[in-house]
């Protein structure tokens, strides 16, 4: 589990977080895992732009940052597809 913080709030255009901590083997050598999720409106829907800063420490670094890099844009590409897949859905409405 990754715990995080909120840093920016910006209804309805921007929200930022940072990772506190996390139980996941990679806590050791991550000093920061922050993100920032831009919305902007447009005329075919809204545009999403996800930024992610990664700090990696220690000795290993060089060796650690492609991998982290790697599993971060699999699990980026894992959510963006699924917010796109419920963004399809015909909306439900209140009974």
């Amino acid at each position: 589990m990754v715990w995080q913080r909120i840093t920016t709030w910006e209804p309805p255009t921007r929200l930022a977080f940072e990772m506190e901590s996390t139980d996941l083997g990679f806590h050791r050598f991550v000093d920061t895992l922050a993100d920032v999720f831009e919305l902007e409106a447009g005329d075919a829907g809204t545009r999403i732009t996800r930024t992610t800063t990664v700090t990696v420490g220690g000795h290993a670094a060089a060796v650690l940052y492609p991998a982290l890099w790697v599993g971060l844009k699999s699990v980026h590409r894992f959510v963006f597809r699924n917010w796109e897949r419920m963004a399809s859905r015909p909306q439900e409405t209140a009974a």
